[in-house]
């Protein structure tokens, strides 16, 4: 993708970001990538998915901001999943990293 075209594709994902993402309770914290990935590209639109998806893989760190923001509300990232951090990263890891590595994981899916 062109500078130009990653620069849109970010403003378009950034102005479509969740505004109000809910946290899954607890209890339906996903353990596993696996289980994370459907909660991930459940609460993306359209659009979100097709911008996603046509970025390459190396430039997601970009969209860590809104999105990677997004993810780590939306699975407990900040509020205690330590385990799924572990598992997305191979070792005990800050939730960044873990959020990445998720990101990547949801971008494969949209691959498929």
């Amino acid at each position: 993708m062109k500078t130009y075209g990653l620069a849109l594709a970010l403003l378009l994902l950034a102005t479509c970001s969740i505004a109000d993402v809910k946290p899954l309770p607890k209890s339906s914290w996903p353990n596993t990538v696996a289980e994370a990935v459907p909660h991930i590209l459940g609460s993306l639109t359209i659009t979100q998915r097709s911008i996603i998806g046509g970025t390459s893989k190396d430039n997601l760190s970009l969209f860590l901001g809104d999105w990677g923001e997004d993810i780590q509300v939306l699975l407990g990232l900040n509020s205690g999943n330590m385990a799924l951090a572990q598992i997305s990263c191979g070792h005990p890891c800050k939730a960044e990293q873990a959020t990445l590595k998720l990101m990547e994981a949801a971008w494969d899916a949209l691959q498929r």
